[in-house]
C-alpha cells in the first residue's frame, strides 16, 4: 500500500531540531520533504562530531529528505523557492518575523502562489507578544516555563533535561498541527499559518504539574530519580555497579519488590506499612532495598524483578539501549545509506501504523546532494542550473 502521506509536498525551511524534526516526521509517513538550505547550510551541520559537514546532531534530525541549496537573498533563488511553493502543501520554518519579512517569503506572499498553503513556523516564544521576534533556545524554554523548577536533586539547584526536550515536544507539535491544517483544508478548502512555540510546547506536557498549581497552588518539589508522592521510587546500585530504576505506587507492587529481593519481612514492618508510610520513612526503605541490591548483579536482579511483575528497568547507555532487545524488537535504529559517510543507523519510527507503516527510506542529505533533482523537476535545464550555480543561487 502507498505510505500515508505520499502525494504531499513539504517544504522545509527550519534549522536545528524543533522545525526540522517536525518535518522527518511527515517524511516518515510518506510526505515529500524537500529540505532548503542556504549555502553555508542548516547551522546544525556545525555542532558536534561531524564527518566533514555532516555532523551527528544533523544526521539524527533529517532522515526522509530531500535536500537543496537556494540562496533566498538572490532574486533568482526567491523565484525558484515561489515555484516549489507552487508546488507545496506545507511549509516548516523557524525564521524569526522580521528575517522572513526582509526575505520577502512571509505568510501572505507565500498565499499569493498558493493560496492553500500551511505554514507552519517555529519559534521560541511566539510570533508576536511581548517576547515575539526574541530569539530563543530549548533550555530557555525549560527555565521560562518551570519546567527546570521541578527537575533537579533534593536541595539541589533547578536543572534542565539532558536531551532537547522542549524542541523535540515542539517537533510533535509541528506534526500534529500539520495533520490538522490537511484535515481543515481537506473540509473546507483553506490553507493557513499555523504558530508553534517551544515555550507553549513545555508548558503542555507538564499536564499534573499544571493540575496541581491551578487546583491548589501546589508545586512539586525536585525529587531526583524519586517521586513526591510513592516510595519505594528510585535508582538501586547493583553488585556490578549497574544502576536500575524501580517504580511502586501502590501496594501491589510494594509487595512486588519485596518478594524479588527476598525482603518480604519489609511488608509487615510497621514503617512501610501504607504507601503515606513509605514515603515518611523513605530513607530506611531505600537503604533495605539498596542492600538487597548490592548483593546481586544486574542480570540476576534484573531477572528477579521482571519474574516478581515489578516495574523496572536498568539505567542504559545509549550503546546499552540500541544492544536491547526490545528497542531492537520495536526498529528504532534503521540502516540507510548515506551519500558520503555509507552504511549509517538512524532513529527509527515511533509510530506504527499496522495496514500503511511509514518507512525510513532517504539518509540525511548531504548539502545539496538534491539540488539538480529538485530542479530538473521543475524543468530547469543542466544550462539553467550550471550559471544559478555560477552565480551562488544554488549549490
Amino acid at each position: 500500500m502507498a505510505l500515508p502521506l505520499a502525494g504531499i509536498r513539504v517544504l522545509d525551511l527550519a534549522s536545528m531540531l524543533a522545525g526540522p524534526y517536525g518535518a522527518t516526521m511527515l517524511g516518515d509517513m510518506g510526505a515529500d520533504v524537500i529540505k532548503i538550505e542556504p549555502p553555508y547550510g542548516d547551522e546544525s551541520r556545525a555542532i558536534g562530531v561531524k564527518v566533514e559537514n555532516d555532523s551527528g546532531f544533523f544526521v539524527g534530525i533529517n532522515r526522509n529528505k530531500r535536500g537543496i541549496v537556494l540562496d533566498l537573498t538572490k532574486p533568482e533563488g526567491k523565484e525558484l523557492y515561489f515555484r516549489l511553493v507552487r508546488t507545496a502543501d506545507i511549509i516548516v520554518d523557524n525564521l524569526r518575523p522580521q528575517a522572513k519579512a526582509k526575505l520577502g517569503i512571509t505568510y501572505e506572499e507565500n498565499c499569493k502562489y498558493n493560496p492553500k498553503i500551511i505554514c507552519i513556523s517555529v519559534s521560541a516564544f511566539g510570533q508576536d507578544g511581548p517576547y515575539g521576534g526574541r530569539p530563543g533556545i530549548d533550555p530557555l524554554a525549560q527555565a521560562l516555563t518551570g519546567f527546570m523548577s521541578v527537575t533537579g536533586e533534593r536541595d539541589g539547584k533547578p536543572l534542565k533535561a539532558g536531551p532537547a526536550i522542549a524542541d523535540a515536544t515542539s517537533a510533535n507539535l509541528v506534526a500534529f498541527s500539520a495533520m490538522v491544517g490537511l484535515w481543515t483544508r481537506e473540509q473546507q478548502g483553506i490553507g493557513q499559518q499555523i504558530e508553534v512555540c517551544l515555550m507553549d510546547g513545555l508548558i503542555h506536557v507538564q499536564p499534573t504539574q499544571v493540575g496541581q498549581f491551578f487546583l491548589k497552588n501546589y508545586v512539586q518539589p525536585r525529587v531526583g530519580n524519586a517521586s513526591a508522592f510513592y516510595a519505594p521510587y528510585g535508582t538501586f546500585t547493583c553488585r556490578d555497579g549497574q544502576d536500575i530504576q524501580i517504580a511502586s505506587f501502590n501496594n501491589k507492587f510494594f509487595l512486588n519488590i519485596c518478594k524479588a529481593i527476598e525482603r518480604e519481612d519489609l511488608i509487615t514492618d510497621s514503617r512501610f506499612a501504607t504507601a503515606e508510610d513509605r514515603l515518611a520513612n523513605e530513607p530506611a526503605l531505600n537503604a533495605e532495598i539498596q542492600t538487597a541490591f548490592s548483593q546481586k548483579d544486574s542480570n540476576e536482579m534484573m531477572r528477579r524483578l521482571i519474574a516478581a511483575d515489578v516495574m523496572a528497568a536498568p539505567v542504559n547507555t545509549y550503546a546499552q539501549t540500541f544492544a536491547d532487545p526490545q528497542v531492537q524488537h520495536n526498529q528504532m535504529a534503521v540502516e540507510v545509506n548515506h551519500a558520503r559517510v555509507g552504511k549509517i543507523k538512524v532513529g527509527g519510527i515511533p509510530v506504527k501504523l499496522k495496514k500503511t507503516p511509514g518507512a525510513v527510506r532517504l539518509a540525511p542529505p548531504t548539502l545539496g546532494q538534491h539540488t539538480r533533482e529538485v530542479l530538473q523537476e521543475l524543468g530547469l535545464s543542466d544550462a539553467d542550473m550550471e550559471r544559478l550555480l555560477q552565480a551562488g543561487v544554488i549549490k
